[in-house]
């Protein structure tokens, strides 16, 4: 799966708008962060490496899946490794920032700024679908990514909740009622150690915990939209129907999500 890089050449292509989903007829792009999250590891050889929840991974902690559901309903999957800017988000109709980072996974980690979020608000309301995609408390950085959050009124609260015990995978489920604006077919979902979400404004709730409390808003700004959760979710090992009983809907979550997202566009 090809990344997307960036370059002079290829900036002045983008501004210029050569090439592109938007311009050209091809697939829409759906752009998947690799700058706000970008932890690193070592492969085989000693040599660093940027991984979890990336489109290419087909571990456990990868999105090949979630690619996959794009790629079916007719999207292509690409990378930024770049900050996010007004010429590098113009070729892109969906934008994913997930789980960014906090400095036990990145020494150096790149937070969210009053530029980046110039650019991405400015992109949403051309058009955009942005999906914010954190964690919970200790595994985020959500300071800086509320930040961004706050001008679609949501905050991921500074908690974690589904904590789930080993195999008791029921400790994480989350009830979808019929009739849902999001979910037309997905029923049962696991989602753990989630960070609740807290709205304002025109911020609107997608879905509710046993308790209430919110786990997924969107909101409506412009010509574009934003889907927000307090957790990666939809990564392999929570999607592939290996290790979750069968009656948890995840796979059938992210297509009714993505199925959203292209009614967005």
């Amino acid at each position: 799966m090809s990344k997307y890089s960036i370059f002079p050449v290829l900036i002045s292509l983008l501004t210029a708008g050569v090439g592109y989903a938007q311009s050209s007829g091809q697939k829409p792009v759906v752009l998947l962060d690799s700058y706000f999250n970008n932890e690193l590891k070592k492969d085989s050889s000693g040599k660093e490496q940027s991984w979890h929840y990336k489109w290419e991974e087909h571990s456990g902690v990868g999105f090949s899946l979630f690619a996959g559901v794009f790629k079916d309903k007719g999207f292509t999957a690409e990378t930024l490794n770049a900050a996010p800017t007004k010429a590098n988000l113009k070729q892109a109709s969906v934008y994913i920032i997930v789980d960014p980072d906090i400095e036990k996974e990145n020494p150096n980690p790149s937070f969210v700024n009053e530029k980046d979020i110039s650019a991405i608000t400015s992109w949403v309301k051309s058009g955009g679908v942005l999906l914010l995609m954190a964690n919970d408390l200790g595994n985020a950085e959500l300071e800086h990514f509320n930040q961004l959050a706050k001008q679609f009124g949501i905050q991921f609260n500074l908690n974690s909740k589904g904590r789930v015990i080993k195999n008791q995978f029921e400790m994480g489920r989350v009830d979808v009622a019929p009739g849902n604006q999001i979910f037309k077919t997905a029923r049962q979902l696991f989602i753990k150690e989630y960070s609740t979400l807290a709205l304002s404004g025109a911020a609107r709730s997608i879905l509710k915990d046993k308790d209430g409390e919110e786990v997924m808003a969107i909101f409506r700004h412009g010509k574009g939209a934003v889907f927000a959760i307090g957790d990666p979710w939809l990564y392999n090992e929570y999607v592939d129907g290996k290790k979750l009983p069968v009656a948890f809907d995840n796979l059938n979550a992210a297509r009714d999500l993505v199925d959203w997202i292209k009614s967005c566009l």
